[in-house]
């Protein structure tokens, strides 16, 4: 399956799960509701790693596992401030705001690790921060 199927797959489960999240918490706490969530977000990504054959157990001493680990950590943050706003405020202004790690991410590509930047990336770019902006306010 090619990326851009994985993508689209990925972003209509992200959109049901926000739905799904908003639900539980009008009877659950936030911090009850993260955990099952998460939990089940680790039995899941650990079962498609290993039938994809893609599972292993690397020396956790190794650059990329330090590298897994900070993204495990900013993951962990990003679900954290999620759960927490998605409890208190409304998943229209919320969900927007989160989505911003589009554009966060779009320029951390760029910055970071060099991509190349085209005036299409850079409209869309401003676009998409602009359209955070409407939806949020």
């Amino acid at each position: 399956m090619s990326y851009v199927l994985w993508a689209l797959l990925a972003m209509a489960c992200y959109s049901f799960a926000f739905l799904f999240m908003k639900i539980a918490m009008q009877d659950l706490p936030t911090f009850t509701v993260m955990p099952i969530a998460v939990g089940t977000l680790a039995v899941g990504a650990t079962t498609v790693a290993a039938l994809f054959g893609e599972w292993s157990v690397p020396s956790v001493t190794t650059r990329p596992v330090g590298f897994a680990l900070a993204a495990g950590l900013c993951l962990a943050g990003a679900v954290v401030g999620y759960f927490r706003a998605l409890s208190t405020g409304p998943v229209s202004v919320v969900v927007p705001i989160f989505g911003m790690f589009l554009v966060g991410g779009a320029l951390l590509g760029i910055v970071v690790l060099g991509e190349a930047v085209t005036a299409k990336k850079a409209l869309g770019i401003a676009l998409g921060a602009a359209g955070v902006v409407l939806l949020a306010t």
